[in-house]
């Protein structure tokens, strides 16, 4: 007599070189305390925040949240990374993977761009980097929620190459409510 099946124990993680990752003029890394003034404005101006899903941190909420982030990304929960020009060492906005189902290879992304750094191609630019890093860590599906009406991050993803699926209705937010979001994915072979 056997039991149920036993599902073999995944070692798909969340990682990234120390040096972190390039394409093009972006470096997407680890954020370091150097980097949390930069960051900042994403965190506490409401119209990034709402259009990025972010947390409404202040300073200190981001620097201890520094802390958290490597048990975050050994979890599967959240791996943040700051995206900086590689030209200038500048940081121009943020990025992660998140929500890992190691079971099902499906991973989420999220992207920031700030103000002074738009229009530059960065956003899309993230996207692809985000999503071909998760594919060369074993991930077979790369997905993006957009709060309905984001039509700016709409275009983003299409230009990263991602199939729109569809409106998921109800899907939470950091502060507690729940808005209707675009569901978009990137499969290895798109």
């Amino acid at each position: 007599m056997s039991g149920p099946p036993v599902a073999a124990e995944s070692t798909l993680r969340l990682s990234v070189p120390l040096e972190g990752i390039r394409a093009g003029d972006i470096i997407l890394r680890f954020p370091s305390l150097d980097d949390v003034d930069a960051i900042l404005p994403a965190f506490t101006d409401p119209e990034l925040r709402e259009a990025g899903n972010l947390p409404a941190f202040g300073r200190e909420e981001l620097v201890a949240s520094l802390r958290e982030l490597p048990m975050l990304a050994e979890q599967g929960r959240l791996m943040a990374l700051a995206a900086v020009d590689a030209q200038t060492g500048e940081v121009v906005g943020g990025a992660t993977l998140h929500h890992l189902d190691a079971e099902r290879l499906i991973v989420e992304i999220g992207y920031f761009v700030l103000p002074h750094a738009r229009r530059r191609g960065f956003a899309t630019t993230i996207a692809r980097m985000l999503a071909e890093h998760a594919f060369s860590l074993g991930i077979e599906r790369v997905a993006a929620y957009v709060n309905v009406g984001n039509t700016g991050s709409e275009r983003v993803l299409d230009r990263a190459g991602f199939t729109r699926e569809g409106v998921v209705r109800s899907m939470p937010k950091p502060d507690g409510r729940r808005v209707d979001k675009t569901l978009y994915s990137l499969l290895p072979d798109d």
